[in-house]
């Protein structure tokens, strides 16, 4: 049997066996939707916590991101205690109903709540098989070559659907003067287990233990912050698990490291077919974030690029802070006297990460988000 024909039948089994969420971001696609999300603030409850707050002076809401969604009359959110609908005589629980909710300092953390008919909007989500920049979105065609799924480059790629393959919303934000929104530099991205971190080195090999380690998914992670008054401009590429490594090379079972130092980050990309075999990817590692673009090639985002951060959280101090908005002057409702603008915010697995594996289906993280308004 040549190389073709074998990877062929592998390629019809796997599929069949559902085992095609290997690398290119079908893994963190968990077993359902249920299981996905959470309804509680506890960061090791089943699925995502994604918790948000503001400094005094600030307020925020959330927003689908797509333009259908985003109200016309931008005064009307404006106003206090604002109620508006984007299609008229609807009811509460109507589907298109939407409810503006300024959140306050006053509010302390935010936690997304799914049943909520203000993050209703994400409850459909399912992460799976997309690659990004953080800014454009795709899902490509995989092929499988033993346990290594890869891209299909000759066929075209998907246009994902935002919230179903990855999550994504806007904030919105209204302040009574136009200065700099920065994202706060406690803010962090964790995965779910009881210590928030792998606090030590560690090296797995058995496949009993690499499942009792699921929350490696958070490797595998990525969020991306796009200053929508500015042209959508990424403002932040946040990589929050490179202390995290699975090696897929290793054996049939591979080898997962945890609790990696800054040190041991470089060399070691992830498992690829190379037409003849499994090999991995060099000059690459686990702090740098390789992606498909629309015209299917290969990128490779260094962690020393502009914007970009490396780590669960964004730094120790306010040097770390990351300047997300600056409000423009010219976006002054003189009705409220409030000015405002906004960003929007996609997370993502990332399928051409190294831990975008079958084994860490089920993995849990929290993401906290702490914004602040700057005053010169």
């Amino acid at each position: 049997m040549n190389k073709s024909e074998k990877l062929s039948r592998k390629t019809r089994r796997m599929i069949a066996k559902n085992l095609i969420n290997l690398a290119v971001l079908a893994v963190v696609a968990f077993a359902s939707v249920v299981s996905w999300f959470t309804m509680s603030q506890k960061a090791e409850a089943d699925g995502i916590v994604v918790q948000t707050q503001v400094s005094d002076g600030l307020e925020f809401y959330i927003m689908p991101p797509s333009a259908a969604d985003q109200y016309d009359d931008i005064n009307a959110r404006l106003a206090d205690n604002a109620t508006y609908n984007n299609t008229n005589n609807l009811s509460e629980n109507d589907p298109g109903y939407r409810r503006t909710t300024w959140h306050t300092s006053n509010d302390g953390e935010v936690t997304f709540d799914f049943s909520d008919q203000e993050f209703k909007f994400m409850e459909g989500l399912f992460l799976c098989e997309v690659t990004s920049d953080g800014s454009t979105f795709k899902v490509p065609k995989l092929m499988q070559y033993d346990e290594i799924a890869y891209v299909d480059t000759i066929q075209s790629f998907d246009d994902p659907t935002p919230n179903d393959e990855y999550m994504s919303f806007d904030i919105y934000f209204r302040s009574e003067s136009s200065h700099d929104i920065v994202l706060k530099y406690d803010s962090s991205i964790t995965p779910g287990d009881a210590s928030g971190t792998y606090t030590t080195a560690a090296t797995y090999t058995s496949r009993t233990d690499i499942e009792s380690k699921k929350d490696a998914a958070i490797g595998a992670v990525r969020m991306a912050v796009l200053n929508m008054e500015a042209s959508n401009e990424r403002e932040l590429l946040w990589i929050p698990g490179p202390y995290v490594y699975y090696d897929g090379t290793a054996g049939d079972d591979g080898t997962l490291y945890t609790g990696l130092t800054s040190s041991q980050y470089s060399n070691k990309g992830a498992a690829y077919y190379d037409g003849a075999g499994i090999a991995k990817r060099s000059g690459e590692g686990t702090n740098d974030h390789a992606y498909y673009n629309a015209s299917k090639v290969r990128q490779v985002i260094r962690s020393n690029a502009s914007g970009v951060v490396v780590g669960s959280a964004l730094g120790s101090n306010s040097s770390n802070d990351i300047t997300v908005l600056t409000i423009p002057v010219s976006n002054h409702d003189t009705t409220n006297e409030y000015y405002y603008g906004h960003i929007r915010v996609n997370l993502w697995i990332e399928g051409e990460d190294a831990e975008a594996r079958l084994a860490f289906v089920g993995g849990k993280f929290k993401m906290s988000l702490d914004f602040e308004l700057v005053y010169d």
